[in-house]
């Protein structure tokens, strides 16, 4: 069961607004999809258009209410100004019943995505959900019976505080929208049901809805075969006892029902105290049951931690065009950056520098006619020249809540070193976009080519993260960013009701507006 079953398609509207929810037993307010939470699985087909109007009728202050929408790991090849960055691509959808068409093309991509507020740090209250696009033509269609809204399972942290103060732990782990806290409500709550028939096989699509916490996921007595990571097939791996899944990463994996017909416990094990390695009383968890078993909590148990192998990052492969770009080595690049990430006065710093939103997004800037020297926030502006081979290194000099993932909008990137090693692979790396950097003493090193102008924000995926300042802007191809994304009225017009809701001299906007 996902989401009490809401699906709609990538034509279908979505309205954001306030209700109270209780998804653990404990209600408060929060900033939702349709009504739901996790917002509706968006179901699409390769190659599908997408065309949302999204319409913001948030009224609740304590939480926010402007409001953007960001379609996460699609590329928005030619229309970055529908990416939903803000700061970076648009203007926020004032409150009042305004609204903004989001209109994309998904251009041949396929596989497990979602959609989240980037606005502040919204969508940890609520504003989140899924998205699949399938692909009738899947290379390893053979390798499974089941693939629909019935397999996808969404995780996230949970908290009790509405716009919850950076460093607050969760309250739970929701699965598919449903969880419990270690001090449940009486009675608990009915945790969520997957159900399986036995001999079939599933493709499963996990996807981190996360606001912070990093998961390790497993599903009791059965193995994993891993097929997708972040939107991209990869070789089918070996069988693993589970995956370590940051904020924003996606992940397919087969699953064989091939015990005997009873309940199995799914364990979603955070990383974040208290909650870690709780499982007690169903917290961090879900049901997997087979058909004919009893409706019954599973009796299940979890073996010694040291005997469950759960997949490295390294034994990832693409499935086509394996290679990382550029030469095979360390200097085969036409462009290297390396970024220390260091925290000082509660703020996140990228090379001593904070993010900091500016007033008038970057895209915007660009339309007004500032000149590339000219963007702002400056110090947080990396200029890329078209079709060049980007490498970055990225490590953490301060252990404050490491570690980071990071993602990078508009593109895919090949993960030439993954922090848990210190091998290069150029051959086949795995391709996706989100990385962790791992802990003080590792780094990640990616690569990818700037064949998509725009400009694209880069930034570690725990949304208070982001929110104190973790975040880069890569500026590809300025001076063709206006030629290859026509800007349509709506995002100017989106622009000036903004401006007409604000009420202070900071969100003045270019007069070209």
């Amino acid at each position: 069961m996902f989401a009490l079953g809401v699906t709609i398609g990538p034509t279908s509207p979505m309205t954001i607004s306030n209700v109270d929810i209780a998804p653990d037993g404990f209600s408060r307010p929060a900033a939702v999809v349709n009504g739901v939470h996790p917002g509706p699985l968006i179901v699409a087909q390769k190659g599908d258009r997408f065309d949302v109007q999204v319409t913001n009728d948030l009224t609740d202050t304590s939480i926010t209410t402007d409001t953007s929408i960001h379609w996460h790991g699609i590329f928005q090849r030619g229309t970055t100004w529908a990416d939903g960055a803000e700061g970076v691509s648009q203007c926020p959808i004032p409150p009042g019943g305004k609204s903004f068409r989001y209109k994309f093309s998904s251009r041949g991509q396929a596989g497990s995505f979602w959609y989240h507020s980037h606005f502040g740090t919204q969508y940890c209250d609520g504003v989140r959900g899924p998205i699949v696009i399938y692909d009738k033509n899947d290379p390893h269609r053979s390798l499974y019976h089941e693939d629909n809204e019935n397999t996808v399972i969404t995780l996230t942290d949970w908290y009790h505080t509405p716009n919850f103060p950076a460093g607050t732990p969760p309250d739970s782990t929701l699965i598919n929208g449903r969880g419990r806290p270690l001090t449940p409500p009486s009675p608990n709550v009915p945790l969520a049901v997957v159900n399986v028939e036995q001999n079939k096989k599933y493709r499963f699509r996990l996807i981190s809805l996360s606001c912070d916490a990093d998961f390790r996921f497993s599903i009791d007595n059965h193995k994993l075969i891993v097929i997708e990571a972040d939107g991209e097939t990869t070789v089918p791996t070996e069988p693993v006892d589970g995956v370590h899944i940051f904020a924003g990463q996606r992940y397919s994996f087969v699953l064989h029902a091939n015990q005997p017909k009873s309940n199995y416990w799914i364990r979603a094990n955070p990383n974040l105290r208290p909650l870690n390695n709780r499982f007690d009383g169903g917290v961090n968890s879900a049901i997997l049951r087979y058909a004919d078993a009893p409706i019954a909590e599973p009796e299940s148990t979890l073996p010694p931690s040291p005997t469950l192998r759960f997949l490295k990052e390294t034994e990832l492969h693409p499935f086509t065009n394996p290679r990382a770009p550029g030469k095979d080595n360390i200097y085969g690049n036409d462009f290297n950056k390396t970024f220390r990430v260091n925290f000082v006065g509660g703020r996140f710093l990228m090379n001593d520098v904070p993010w900091e939103v500016p007033p008038t997004p970057i895209l915007l800037q660009i339309l007004s006619g500032k000149n590339a020297s000219q963007l702002m926030p400056k110090g947080s502006i990396v200029h890329l020249k078209r079709n060049q081979v980007v490498q970055l290194t990225i490590t953490s000099i301060n252990e404050t809540a490491t570690p980071h993932p990071f993602h990078l909008h508009g593109h895919a990137f090949s993960v030439i070193k993954s922090a848990e090693s210190e091998t290069f692979n150029f051959k086949n790396p795995v391709r996706r976009d989100v990385v962790s950097i791992g802990g003080v003493g590792q780094s990640a090193v990616i690569r990818f080519v700037t064949d998509n102008p725009g400009p694209w924000i880069f930034h570690c995926h725990i949304e208070p993260h982001l929110a104190a300042g973790l975040a880069v802007v890569f500026v590809e191809d300025f001076h063709n960013i206006l030629s290859s994304n026509p800007i349509p009225k709506s995002w100017i017009d989106l622009c000036k009701a903004y401006k007409e809701s604000r009420s202070t001299p900071s969100a003045k906007l270019p007069a070209a507006v």
